[in-house]
């Protein structure tokens, strides 16, 4: 039968706290919810017991001193705890514990990492997709031995079978109350993980998985398990497009399913996988109440935080029946135990680095995170010594007017290395994959030489995750168009400019005298003319992908698609898998004043090269990489046949086209090639 404290799930105040971008890092996740208006609520009797569920998702392994400060983020947790009381509260993870990981917990196969959640004493963690990154086996056998937490799956079942392969549901007992919680893993996992996987459990709906599991915990029946108050932990959330009302999450169906079909039993839902930070009081199906729906960020951001009001009201007991016979007589009030009094839920702001002295004094548990983070980070300094690579020549960032790194503002090779490597790990064979990298997202240059695992990860140390989305050829006009950066108010900022690093297979020519919005004059993808209508899978990091550093435009692609995976990690073994790497010196973006259109044979058309104004005076033909050599000459060609050539000098040239009777009228490729940087750009024309 349905206990009124299953189904009843009262409103009250909600507050999500957001969380702030930097210029390269962690895109802004959040904004502040809306508080929400109270739903009805079911009186509690004269007993009643306080819970308060602490959650988090997709931790991914963030051992880390700082971005995220790993003992500051299980310091405030552990703080939250001990504020209700450890009879009053549980913590609970809703999956990604590890797996696209930070180096110091991914080189040690997220041991670590485990270890710091074992000393955290959790009480459950469902499983996640990248609990599977390394197999079935994996989970079931080291994961599962290592972790003094059970890993939940409602959903997961014994290959033709539907008795679960995991552990259901967890049941903690909390101030005489019997709380359950139960897991599910996201109806997309055979998209996410290995086909091995599958050899040993077939997938089935997570809702459906939650709703079977909680009759059975509610039915009365002892033989099956009983609790009196059931949360379910999804890890499915609202989509990665950071919907700002919950009536916008509710249009991601897998995400509608959650709220609207989850059991009217259950009285809170946690939720993961999106790395979305929201706190909704959402509507319980078949009734005028509301329940918490929460997810938590990701990295460590925030700690969820749910706050249940519950009824406690004691069954009588034998003898204690008023003279009406022996025995006990059944107290009506005890079918109130678990009724959901008041609810409220928010995402605590983790607390800042110089509170963990006194939390790490204050918290044994803290004290044990502390040691065992500073352990791995002290391992993973050694292990940081390993060359993992070679480069022929030095990779360094855009050079300034002295010769110095870090000029945002022109074509570095380290920057498009790193878009290639987008293009590498995340293109899976398509051709026309843009590999796009932010110049502020490119933080150390690599040397001629030896490349070691510090080095390597001095480039890329902002923990981004590598994230794809589509756009049309008209939206990779507009990015470009962006590297004119205003901001949203339509303010300048202080980089007025910012040259993206871009994959090897695309080129484009700009005019920077040209009005704001029409200053790219040509794209090109491997030689080919861009089709604006055409999608295109854009990949990169999850920074700029959701629009950071002003190119909004990425914000607005479809399917867009956060893997998890670390760009450190994902750059590590790029670097490992090639071995040797030798920076390209040949440029994506090239100015010309006056781009060609048409050409009409036999008669000569004159435009300049690498010429800009402006702030781009100096952007040239040459790369202001170091390392990079002065271009010499410039030859035209349609097809086989050379149309004009020109000399090159200071990275700028005159060039004069003259294209002859007998090139075919119509469609066609002007391509330039500079000497000796290998520089390649291709013009679409007419020829008339």
């Amino acid at each position: 039968m349905l206990k009124p404290g299953l189904a009843r799930a009262a409103a009250a105040g909600v507050a999500a706290l957001a969380l702030a971008a930097t210029s390269a890092g962690v895109a802004d996740a959040s904004k502040a919810s809306p508080k929400p208006k109270p739903g009805k609520v079911v009186a509690c009797q004269q007993e009643t017991t306080k819970l308060t569920l602490l959650a988090f998702n997709d931790f991914h392994g963030r051992l880390a001193a700082s971005s995220p400060d790993t003992v500051a983020f299980f310091g405030t947790l552990e703080d939250a705890r001990q504020t209700a009381g450890e009879d009053h509260s549980m913590v609970v993870s809703s999956g990604d514990n590890v797996g696209a990981s930070l180096f110091p917990s991914a080189v040690q196969e997220d041991n670590p990492t485990v270890d710091v959640l074992n000393a955290m004493d959790i009480q459950s963690s469902t499983v996640g997709n990248h609990e599977l990154d390394r197999g079935w086996r994996d989970l079931t056998g080291r994961l599962t031995e290592r972790s003094e937490f059970p890993y939940l799956a409602a959903n997961l079942y014994t290959k033709g079978t539907t008795t679960p392969a995991l552990k259901p549901y967890e049941i903690v007992e909390r101030d005489g109350l019997k709380i359950a919680v139960v897991g599910a893993i996201t109806a997309d996992l055979k998209s996410l993980v290995g086909t091995e996987v599958f050899n040993n459990v077939d997938l089935g709906d997570p809702v459906a998985a939650v709703n079977a599991q909680t009759e059975a915990l509610t039915d009365g029946n002892q033989a099956n398990g009983e609790a009196d108050v059931v949360v379910a932990s999804y890890h499915e959330g609202a989509a990665v497009s950071t919907p700002k009302t919950l009536d916008e999450a509710l249009t991601n169906k897998p995400f509608a399913s959650i709220v609207n079909e989850t059991s009217p039993k259950v009285a809170a839902i946690l939720t993961g996988h999106t790395h979305q930070n929201y706190t909704w009081q959402a509507p319980v199906p078949g009734t005028d109440r509301t329940r918490p729906v929460v997810e938590s960020g990701s990295y460590g951001a925030f700690v969820g935080k749910v706050s249940l009001t519950l009824d406690n009201t004691q069954p009588m007991r034998p003898g204690n029946n008023k003279g009406k016979g022996k025995g006990a007589v059944k107290d009506p009030g005890a079918e109130l135990r678990g009724t959901v009094c008041a609810a409220s839920a928010e995402n605590l702001a983790v607390k800042p680095s110089a509170e963990v002295p006194a939390l790490v004094a204050k918290y044994p548990r803290v004290a044990e995170v502390q040691k065992i983070t500073t352990d791995a980070l002290s391992q993973a300094k050694i292990i940081g010594s390993r060359v993992i690579a070679k480069s022929t020549a030095p990779a360094s960032r855009g050079l300034k007017a002295d010769g110095t790194p870090d000029n945002r503002a022109v074509e570095s090779t380290m920057s498009n290395m790193v878009a290639q490597m987008f293009f590498d790990t995340l293109g899976k064979g398509d051709a026309d994959f843009i590999g796009v990298q932010n110049p502020g997202g490119t933080r150390a240059d690599l040397p001629a030489g030896d490349i070691t695992y510090a080095q390597a990860a001095a480039i890329l140390p902002f923990a981004n995750t590598l994230m794809t989305t589509q756009v049309t050829g008209a939206q990779v006009k507009t990015m470009l168009e962006q590297q004119w950066q205003t901001n949203a108010d339509g303010s300048i900022p202080s980089r007025a400019y910012l040259q993206l690093g871009l994959s090897k297979n695309v080129s484009y020519t700009y005019d920077e005298s040209r009005p704001a919005g029409d200053r790219i004059t040509s794209i090109a993808v491997n030689g080919k003319a861009i089709d604006p209508a055409k999608l295109y899978t854009v990949g990169s990091g999850n920074f700029l992908i959701t629009g950071g550093d002003n190119f909004r435009v990425l914000a607005e692609g479809q399917n867009s698609r956060d893997t998890g995976a670390s760009d450190l990690a994902a750059w590590v073994e790029w670097l490992t898998a090639n071995k040797t790497v030798s920076p390209s010196f040949a440029r994506g973006a090239v100015s010309v004043k006056e781009t060609p259109k048409t050409l009409t044979a036999g008669q000569a058309t004159t435009f300049t090269v690498g010429a800009p104004q402006g702030a781009l005076q100096t952007d040239t033909l040459d790369m202001k990489s170091a390392g990079a050599v002065a271009n010499t000459s410039l030859v035209a060609s349609i097809g086989d046949v050379q149309v004009g050539t020109a000399t090159v000098s200071d990275g700028k040239a005159t060039l004069t086209v003259t294209v002859p009777e007998s090139v075919a009228k119509g469609a066609a490729v002007l391509t330039l090639k500079a000497t000796p940087s290998g520089t390649v750009v291709s013009i679409p024309v007419t020829i008339a």
